[in-house]
């Protein structure tokens, strides 16, 4: 088929003309997609796509595979079982391993993969599943990244192969499972079971979600194809975010009967979340985050050799020779227009490249500061409250200047979620951050470093400013209410310990000491400050 670009194609639109078409332009190109997982708002862009004729607009006949959690994508593209696929980041470790997988546009900006496992004294950290039993999907490589980073070897974990249930943690020896933010708090949450979230982002690590793949042979052979179901994914998913409810009946009435309106209305906001088209464009790939994520992974021992993050990422081939064959054939008449279209096309092109880059820059620091962010709160993340701390601490070493540290823990926190629901308790954890920042000076560090449990690092603070600055968050916290639409209002209390640094103390010991401390606190019922000696 031929294909038009540019100035070229203005032309041609603007004076009518037409040109023969090639044999088989109409016939549709057969293209399989193989998802990751059961059918659901996951992948409401494909659904959309296809329903509204974008994928048959491009001259695609599109076929979705089901996925669950014993096929593995990447194996059914691989064997030519399918030309596309559904991938996590893990695709890097596919490609180290000289398997010739192409990202072609990166879906969810974060990825929904988590760790969930029963909420039991015994297992408050990964590394507490040392011994215990966990289920784990076949392509598992971002959970091996994340244990990595918190020090815990996938061996020293009994692994057993992945049900589809996340209730089956609650059945010995099971006592977790690799999961998605989208789907299996909702339905533990309906079944009113007690779990905890080990979440890579509060650590840290940000990885690219349901990322679009091919190969390369494939890629380099049916490039325009390739190109086409990009962009036609990308318009359906722009159509899924603005008209949620009518793909969640279409998903209702096609796809998966079983799922409830109330699960698919939950997996559409927590995906909106994991997207975030509101500030970067859907499909779009950063090659200096994928490179981060590969290096995330070779600190690992994940990856087999280095991957060239150019030949992982898909790239449109150029123009192809013969277009501009086809200039020449418009003969004299169209020179002038030619020429008046190609600078004003130029000048366009050449605003639009500097308008694009603008916004590159401007994305790949919105990246940068989301990497340290935790995006519930505005707060620091585990990792950008580390990074934070360290800097800090080699200051205070340079002026001999104390530094003192608060840990804090929101009392009851699983009761509000499990009482009032996930919403409601990100809402609880936004508004205590919310607390401390109006409470503390400028120059003081916060950051969320677990679920409900926070830090906040005062710079030139002696034992006793950091006790009167401790009691001073834990009083206007409990003048803090949410007030929920029902007329319920949820008090909001915390366990606090302060420390202030020792000589030559390091940031774990210290972390250590002020855990300790608001766990005495929590011990004692909560609702109070213990300072440690």
């Amino acid at each position: 088929m031929i294909r038009l670009a540019g100035p070229l194609a203005a032309i041609v639109i603007a004076a009518g003309w037409s040109w023969p078409t090639l044999a088989g332009e109409h016939d549709a190109f057969d293209v399989r997609i193989q998802l990751k997982w059961f059918h659901q708002f996951q992948f409401a862009g494909y659904y959309a796509a296809l329903e509204k004729g974008y994928f048959r607009d491009a001259g695609l006949n599109v076929t979705l595979l089901e996925g669950g959690p014993h096929i593995n994508p990447t194996e059914k593209v691989l064997a030519g079982e399918a030309e596309f696929g559904i991938g996590t980041s893990g695709l890097l470790v596919t490609r180290s391993q000289g398997k010739p997988v192409v990202a072609v546009a990166a879906i969810f900006q974060h990825s929904p993969y988590v760790l969930i496992t029963r909420e039991v004294p015994e297992i408050r950290a990964p590394a507490d599943l040392r011994g215990k039993t966990i289920m784990v999907e076949p392509y598992s490589e971002e959970l091996e990244a994340y244990l990595y980073h918190e020090g815990v070897d996938l061996d020293a974990i009994e692994t057993t192969a992945h049900t589809g249930d996340p209730l089956d943690i609650y059945r010995d020896p099971i006592v977790g499972t690799t999961a998605y933010t989208t789907t299996e708090p909702f339905v533990l949450d309906q079944r009113g079971k007690a779990y905890r979230v080990f979440d890579p982002k509060v650590a840290g690590i940000d990885f690219y979600g349901d990322t679009l793949y091919t190969t390369e042979t494939f890629a380099r052979e049916h490039n325009d194809e390739v190109v086409a179901l990009r962009d036609a994914l990308i318009r359906g998913w722009r159509y899924a975010l603005r008209h949620q409810e009518e793909i969640v009946e279409l998903i209702k009435r096609e796809y998966e009967p079983e799922d409830s309106r109330a699960m698919l209305r939950y997996q559409a906001r927590e995906i909106r979340r994991l997207l975030i088209p509101d500030l970067i464009e859907i499909g779009y790939m950063n090659p200096e985050r994928w490179q981060h994520i590969a290096d995330g992974f070779r600190a690992a021992g994940l990856l087999d050799s280095d991957v060239d993050i150019d030949e992982f990422i898909f790239r449109p081939a150029e123009s192809a020779d013969w277009q501009w064959l086809l200039y020449m054939l418009l003969g004299t008449i169209a020179v002038t227009v030619v020429v008046a279209g190609t600078v004003v096309y130029l000048y366009s092109l050449n605003r639009r490249l500097a308008a694009e880059n603008e916004t590159r820059i401007a994305l790949e620091e919105e990246l940068r500061t989301q990497a340290v962010t935790d995006y519930g709160t505005g707060v620091y993340n585990r990792r950008g409250f580390l990074e934070a701390i360290t800097h800090e601490l080699a200051r205070t070493d340079r002026n001999g200047t104390p530094l003192s540290l608060i840990a804090i823990d929101l009392d009851d926190f699983k009761k509000v979620n499990d009482t009032h629901g996930h919403a409601t308790g990100d809402r609880a954890l936004a508004l205590a951050a919310s607390v401390f920042r109006d409470t503390v000076r400028g120059g003081d560090i916060i950051g969320r470093v677990g679920g409900e449990e926070f830090m906040i690092a005062l710079p030139d603070t002696s034992a006793e400013g950091a006790r009167v600055l401790a009691e001073r968050v834990r009083e206007n916290l409990g003048g803090a209410e949410l007030s929920l639409d029902n007329g319920t209002r949820v008090a909001m209390t915390a366990s606090i310990g302060t420390i202030t640094r020792n000589d030559g103390e390091d940031i774990d010991a210290m972390m250590q000491r002020a855990d300790t401390a608001m766990y005495k606190a929590k011990h004692q019922g909560g609702n109070r400050v213990v300072q440690a000696a």
